[in-house]
Formats: C-alpha cells, structure tokens, sequence
C-alpha cells in the first residue's frame, strides 16, 4: 500500500520528494524496482530541481517473498533517450 506523505518545501529545505515508485521489470526470479524522487531548492534568487532514482533488485525466494541483493541511485538523461 502507498501512503501519500505531506510535503512542505522552503527556501532552505533540501530533502528529497517523493515522484513515484515503479518496478520495471519483473519475472518469476527477479524484480527491479525504481523509486524516483525530485530534490528542489533555490539557487541565486532562482527555483531549480534534480530528479534522481533509487534502483533496487530483489530476487524472489521458493515462497515469493522478496530478497533484496543490490542497490544504486542513478540519474534519468532526457537527452539519452531522443
């Protein structure tokens, strides 16, 4: 179950926001999940913001249940994908 958390930036605020949760691929073995978070902040008098994701793989166990055996974080290249 996803939970919404409220979120209240300020100017001096830099903690991630939560942008969503996404699993990308996934087979009787595997399951790899991304979590992507936005990171805004202002900068000399101007709003910027970063996207950044959490990868996670997991593998499944004889029951299904989920094994976590790597993670990483990594950026989206908007440009990569033209």
């Amino acid at each position: 179950m996803q939970t919404k958390t409220p979120y209240t930036p300020t100017r001096e605020q830099k903690s991630a926001v939560p942008l969503g949760n996404f699993d990308i691929h996934e087979d009787e073995n595997i399951l790899v999940n991304r979590l992507y978070y936005a990171v805004p902040r202002f900068e000399n008098g101007r709003f910027q913001c970063s996207v950044f994701y959490e990868e996670n793989t997991f593998c499944k166990d004889a029951d299904g249940d989920l094994i976590l055996v790597h993670s990483e974080y990594g950026i989206d290249d908007p440009l990569e994908s033209e």
